[in-house]
């Protein structure tokens, strides 16, 4: 008797994935695939699975981590979970931060609201030569113009808006540029009307998360009005933003060692302690949680299984993990912030 597959209802590729297994399958009433996108093509699967839910405040953020955690089991799934998570705590972070904090207060809210085309927000922090510190950043508005860089912008190259962090004096101003034509403030704006107005896209890949888009973006002289004015400062939010991202990767890794861990005994030690920690963690966190409640779970307690995970292939370093597989990049790279972060946490008087 050949036994039968469970899948969850969160396993959206093994549900829904067509025969290349990257977009969803035909949509029979429609009698043709679109290949609009990665991303784009499956946020309708998403929002119908509820991986929204979270910032639409109607579940938990275990709940949300939950669900990010079986997706990663698939074989793209940590593809396009970390898609789905840097759009949430990052673009849905500044929305719940911001003026615009209830869904449907802003177009903005489309997003997540299961609102057709599904609009993809995301978020320019990152500049050259920034090491991850924001009093670094030299994007700045005069007289009402944008004018900067941005050199890695996740979901970038399938954005239709990006949330640009400034630096005006002490705050980190964040305003609302639009990407594409249809995007544009009513047809007000047209970048080809005014000479001196440029923008630049770079779309680029990386060898992790291949089907994830990045962006390298250029701005000069973008027209900036008032009411793209999305959040008065991102200072502090920044730290909890980045906090979350490094908490869900350690949601993706749990999903991501599922299978291997049914052939390694240690490796299946190693990762059920570290579900047993997140689920006491991520059970215990309440509504939102700020950057203080997960500041106390920090650094989050991924290296003993990424090590027993090194040991099983017999590499030398955990850096090495990415000649097995280049998605395990994202659980042993550390960024200048990341760095910064640990040192902080190892300082603080107990």
């Amino acid at each position: 008797m050949t036994e039968e597959k469970f899948f969850s209802p969160f396993h959206l590729f093994s549900n829904w994935g067509g025969t290349d297994f990257v977009y969803p399958k035909l949509d029979q009433e429609q009698g043709e695939e679109e290949k609009r996108s990665f991303y784009r093509s499956w946020k309708p699967y998403l929002f119908r699975a509820g991986f929204y839910d979270y910032i639409l405040g109607k579940e938990s953020y275990w709940g949300f981590q939950k669900k990010l955690s079986i997706l990663a089991e698939e074989p793209l799934g940590v593809s396009l979970a970390l898609s789905c998570m840097v759009e949430v705590n990052v673009a849905g972070g500044i929305l719940l931060a911001s003026p615009y904090s209830k869904p449907e207060s802003h177009f903005l809210w489309d997003s997540f609201s299961g609102i057709e085309p599904f609009p993809i927000v995301s978020v320019g922090v990152s500049e050259p030569g920034f090491d991850g510190k924001l009093r670094k950043l030299t994007s700045k508005l005069e007289n009402g113009r944008l004018t900067g860089v941005k050199s890695f912008i996740t979901n970038g190259g399938e954005a239709d808006f990006v949330f640009w962090v400034t630096k005006s004096e002490d705050k980190n101003p964040v305003y609302l540029v639009r990407l594409k034509p249809e995007t544009l403030q009513n047809g007000k704006i047209q970048l080809d009307a005014d000479s001196s107005v440029s923008l630049q896209k770079e779309i680029f890949f990386t060898p992790f998360t291949p089907h994830v888009s990045h962006l390298r973006l250029v701005l000069g002289e973008y027209p900036i009005s008032p009411e793209d004015l999305i959040l008065e400062d991102y200072g502090q939010l920044g730290m909890e933003l980045r906090l979350k991202e490094l908490l869900s990767l350690v949601s993706l890794l749990i999903g991501k060692t599922k299978k291997v861990s049914l052939e390694n005994p240690k490796i299946a030690f190693e990762r059920n302690k570290l579900i047993e920690w997140w689920k006491t963690y991520l059970s215990h966190l309440k509504g939102n949680p700020t950057k203080d409640a997960l500041l106390e779970g920090f650094p989050f307690p991924i290296q003993t299984l990424v090590l027993a995970l090194t040991e099983h292939w017999n590499l030398k370093a955990p850096e090495e993990l990415k000649s097995i597989d280049p998605d395990y990049q994202l659980f042993v790279w550390e960024d200048s912030f990341t760095k910064y972060l640990i040192q902080k946490k190892k300082h603080k008087p107990t």
